[in-house]
């Protein structure tokens, strides 16, 4: 008799599947096994979350088709995880699976077509057509390349003919791991280094730390230091106390260029296999290490948001470095916060949290206040050193071109700095060469056909491009709209200001770090790489400059426009901009006394920026929580975002309008919940898809979300045409 399983299969359908397992399946029957299922047309992979004791009333059960023999991709305990996170963000398991599993590890079939036993003289009898030669030899072929070679309607008609026979198959996995990519295989021999004598606040933290590791109990800290102050050192000793307890370490990090770094850190001291984990990797690597830390075999795991997914029973710490970045949340599929992730896992696992920032998010801050969280303090720099001293410089008052953003204070603290031998980084946040195009006669402003934004100009590549979703065009010599010649580049983005630092100082080495430059992972390492060699003397780039990067020959740091993000339609547009302006001082007189920040701004007096010059966090908290605290934002308000987005606009905000109407209608009575909306997104447009939102707020979170669940149960947030997505504790309104 077989036996019940429930199968979850990771597409964003609701609830769990019913089939049963044939008796020779039952050794292999864990939580957490791929299986192969009928689905309906379709075979495709599953896996088994649960068991049953009798089928569901009126359902037909079908059979499991095969089990392969493999370890489980995840346990009982991850699967509790990834339920949990499917009920808080409201997504189905499916669609968590998904977002949670490794590439590759979901299968699905595709048509193939073989000949019958009537039709194997069919080829040979139709000379007119050219066959795949693998066809020939094996009989078989998938039925999409064999429609490209001989066309559609004849594979069709050799269909209806009985002259092939269709089935479903699923192409065998291809292993293409490359033991010679040094991110993969990071266990290697490790390098002792010298353990360098803690500070005093280091040591206290460290103690605090350390005592709840060997308690194995469930313990949340904030590491609050300033930039220098040695938090890596922190990590590095909790660490070792956690693999001493015979407990296994996961390491979140916001960008994967601090991967490489930190593990490099993490290997010269950490008694343990080290391992990374992130998007960078192919997608048969990710699968294999992802085997590999489900075996056991990894002890410290180093890796971007998607790590807190990988499966880890004997978790003892956890640590999300950076604690603050946007970067955490995710933006599709699941929309999960992988710092809040990594909260509600360490709780369910028993384990110690660090959540490490300079700048800590409002919430995290808001916690520590009210008791949930510990902070730890690190007040002062590493060295013993003070902060940089940042000079603010007022853009109304310089004169400047309209084709340069460098200050005469600016050019005359790079010169001095390049005549002591140090080194420089220039931050501007746009990256390209001019950040639109006009046209001077009529007015026509080049946009992008997709997206709600104005295309950007690349000189290099001599085209036009799209930040949101990659479009690109050929920088046209004359406008499309009334042909005049009169086309003007405006803006400046980093392109421009690598050339114009090139021209101004010839003899200086410079570079540009952004992600154009950064798309191909070995070009990042190589200019970070020679960058902390002072193989480069400039260094000028966007955010990914800014983020948790330690070059101790840094003596100055400029800021190009110091509020570009300051006055975003977004209510976290300050907290941003305080917090990047902050880390990107912090690059500064890591190892002496001697940084130097110079930051040129519109507006100086505005709190985001003068607080962010003398490094009044604390000061800067205070200042924006009376607006939040009176608007209901978060940390002081609970927010659920509902966004509806398609291709047809009207569609879009009709579905919209009636979001909000049934939300009104279901909250009426209630004072507690305010919906904002329905109104077009900021960005209207992105992708070819119109985006419409409604905002869900109130002061207790369980207010929105059963209003959330409302909507959900009375159908309201499906519809025909358009998608509608549900963020919860949305990052960005946008």
């Amino acid at each position: 008799m077989s036996k019940l399983v429930e199968i979850a299969v990771p597409i964003p359908l609701k609830g769990l599947f019913t089939y049963g397992a044939p008796e020779e399946f039952a050794a292999m029957l864990q939580i957490g096994r791929r299986v192969i299922i009928p689905f309906g047309s379709k075979i495709r992979s599953g896996f088994i979350v649960g068991f049953q004791e009798s089928p569901p009333a009126g359902v037909e059960i079908k059979n499991i088709i095969s089990v392969p023999d493999e370890a489980p991709y995840f346990s009982p305990v991850m699967w509790n995880f990834y339920n949990w996170i499917a009920d808080y963000y409201m997504c189905s398991a499916g669609l968590t699976l998904k977002t949670a599993l490794p590439p590759g590890s979901d299968k699905k079939s595709s048509a193939w077509v073989r000949l019958t036993p009537e039709g194997m003289d069919w080829p040979t009898g139709r000379p007119d057509l050219t066959f795949p030669p693998k066809f020939l030899k094996s009989s078989a072929i998938s039925r999409k390349e064999l429609e490209s070679a001989i066309g559609r309607s004849v594979v069709e008609h050799a269909v209806k003919d009985g002259f092939l026979t269709v089935e479903q198959r699923i192409a065998k996995s291809r292993s293409t791991i490359r033991p010679h990519d040094p991110f993969v295989f990071l266990e290697a021999e490790n390098t002792p280094a010298e353990v360098p004598e803690l500070t005093e606040a280091q040591s206290k933290a460290t103690a605090e730390i350390n005592s709840s590791l060997r308690q194995n109990q469930f313990a949340p800290f904030l590491l609050y230091g300033v930039t220098g102050s040695g938090k890596t050192e922190v990590y590095l000793q909790a660490i070792n106390t956690a693999l001493e307890e015979g407990k296994r370490v996961l390491a979140l990090v916001p960008e994967i260029a601090l991967t490489p770094q930190l593990a490099f850190r993490f290997m010269s001291r950490v008694q343990g296999r080290v391992s990374v984990f992130h998007s960078g990797y192919t997608a048969a690597q990710r699968k294999n290490e992802w085997r590999r830390i489900a075996a056991g075999k990894i002890q410290v795991v180093i890796a971007a948001r998607s790590g807190i997914f990988l499966p880890m029973d004997d978790l003892g710490l956890i640590i999300v470095d950076e604690e603050h970045d946007s970067s955490y949340k995710q933006s599709d599929g699941c929309p999960y916060n992988a710092r809040d992730m990594a909260i509600a896992r360490a709780k369910m696992q028993n384990a110690s949290i660090i959540l490490g920032s300079a700048t800590p998010s409002f919430e995290t801050f808001i916690n520590c206040n009210k008791g949930k969280i510990k902070r730890l303090d690190l007040p002062t720099r590493f060295h013993g050193g003070a902060l940089p001293k940042v000079e603010l410089v007022n853009l109304k008052e310089c004169k400047i071109s309209k084709t340069s953003l460098l200050t005469p204070t600016l050019l005359q603290s790079i010169e001095a700095t390049l005549d002591k031998k140090e080194q420089a980084i220039i931050f501007l946040n746009r990256r390209g060469f001019d950040t639109f195009a006009l046209c001077k006669s009529c007015g026509f402003v080049f946009k992008c056909p997709n997206c709600d934004i104005s295309l950007t100009h690349h000189k290099k590549s001599k085209d036009l491009k799209c930040h949101l979703c990659g479009y690109a065009q050929i920088s046209p010599p004359l406008c499309p709209k009334c042909h005049s010649e009169k086309v003007f580049f405006g803006g400046i983005g980093t392109q421009k200001l690598e050339e114009e630092l090139i021209e101004r100082f010839p003899n200086a080495r410079v570079e540009r770090l952004d992600s154009d430059t950064s798309r191909k992972r070995e070009n990042l390492e190589s200019i970070l790489k020679r960058f902390r060699e002072r193989e480069i003397d400039i260094l000028t780039g966007t955010q990914i400059i800014v983020k948790g990067h330690d070059f101790p020959g840094i003596s100055l740091v400029g800021v190009l426009c110091g509020d570009a993000s300051l006055h975003f339609p977004d209510f976290r547009s300050g907290e941003r901009t305080f917090q990047m302006l902050t880390q990107v001082a912090g690059r500064t007189g890591r190892e002496s006394d001697s940084g130097k920040v110079i930051l040129q701004t519109f507006d100086p007096t505005h709190e985001a920026i003068a607080r962010a010059a003398v490094h009044d966090y604390e000061g800067y908290f205070e200042w924006d929580s009376i607006t939040r605290r009176e608007l209901l934002y978060p940390p002081y308000g609970y927010l659920i975002l509902i966004r509806v987005d398609g291709a047809d606009e009207r569609r879009v905000e009709s579905k919209a309008i009636k979001i909000g109407r049934a939300a009104r209608i279901l909250k009426s009575g209630n004072p507690h919940i305010q919906i904002l909306g329905p109104a077009p997104a900021p960005i209207k447009k992105i992708i070819g898809k119109f985006r419409w939102q409604i905002l869900l707020k109130s002061p207790e979170r369980s207010r929105v979300r059963l209003l959330t669940r409302r909507l959900i149960e009375d159908g309201h947030l499906t519809g025909q045409g358009v998608r509608v997505v549900i963020d919860v504790d949305p990052i960005e309104l946008m």
